[in-house]
């Protein structure tokens, strides 16, 4: 397994988290992204906020200097996620690995560092939404730390089917 240094992102490490992001999405789309211009600028402009705030935050994992894994958590929203913050709940927003360095750990080691901060900051419980389909390597992930599908699915922007997942950190 390999020797990653997990830590909190800050605005230098903008351009390096959006940068794997961007790759990451790249290789699990072969290529073919039609937003990807729009999204990645999103991210970005994401990633710049979440920057020494306690409200969104980020983590970055790097390899020496290199960026290879970012991870984008924010407070859990009730009504779809344009409701009220619900205390105690986070949600990870994304989560992406180099694709050169899929397979060799470092997927676990950033969802353990996440995990980590989230119950720091008084977690309770963490979603995500993860694709449904061509997606097992990124359900094994996560079922490998407790959480589980919540049954709750609806289509991306893109059209494609998702799934809601749920992690308890510890009952309130």
């Amino acid at each position: 397994m390999t020797s990653i240094d997990v830590r909190l992102g800050t605005l230098g490490d903008v351009d390096d988290a959006a940068s794997v992001y961007e790759r990451s999405n790249l290789a699990r789309r072969q290529g073919s992204w039609p937003s990807r211009a729009a999204r990645v600028a999103q991210v970005r402009s994401t990633l710049h906020d979440a920057a020494g705030h306690d409200a969104s935050w980020f983590l970055i994992g790097r390899d020496s200097s290199e960026a290879v894994a970012m991870a984008l958590v924010h407070p859990f929203r009730a009504s779809g996620g344009s409701g009220d913050v619900i205390p105690g709940a986070w949600f990870l927003s994304l989560i992406y690995v180099l694709p050169e360095r899929w397979g060799t750990g470092i997927g676990g080691m950033l969802l353990d560092a996440m995990l980590a901060e989230a119950k720091r900051r008084g977690c309770h419980r963490i979603y995500l939404w993860t694709h449904e389909h061509q997606n097992e390597r990124a359900h094994r992930l996560y079922r490998s730390r407790s959480f589980a599908p919540t049954g709750c699915t609806m289509h991306d922007d893109e059209g494609q089917l998702i799934s809601e997942w749920r992690f308890v950190c510890e009952q309130p």
